[in-house]
Order: C-alpha cells, then structure tokens, then sequence
C-alpha cells in the first residue's frame, strides 16, 4: 500500500483547502455581483480567506 510522508500529506490537503476556499470565495463574489447582493460578496470574501487561512495553518503543521 501507498502511503504519503506527513510534509507531502500535508501540502496536499493544504492545496485542496486552497483551491475549495478560491472556488467558494469566486462564486460568492460572482453572486454577490450578480444579484446585486454586498453581504454575498462580503461572505465570499470571507470563506476564502478563512479557507486560505485553514490551507496555510495545515501546510506548516508538523507532522
């Protein structure tokens, strides 16, 4: 079985959260502008910089 050094695990979920937190982030920003809608750009802003947040906080976690 395959098995992934801690670091390496790490910088993956790290990516993963990045990229999910710029994809909710981008589609609340989209809606916000879309519908007219300020607190939903406001909440996209913010989910992606908690997500960013959350990716940097796992990628230098120690292992």
């Amino acid at each position: 079985m395959f098995r992934l050094n801690p670091p390496v695990k790490n910088a993956i979920v790290a990516l993963g959260l990045v990229a999910i937190g710029f994809a909710i982030g981008a589609a609340g920003i989209h809606l916000g502008e879309t519908d007219d809608a300020p607190g939903a750009s406001l909440l996209g802003i913010l989910l992606m910089v908690g997500f960013l947040t959350l990716g940097v906080r796992t990628a230098f976690r120690g292992g």
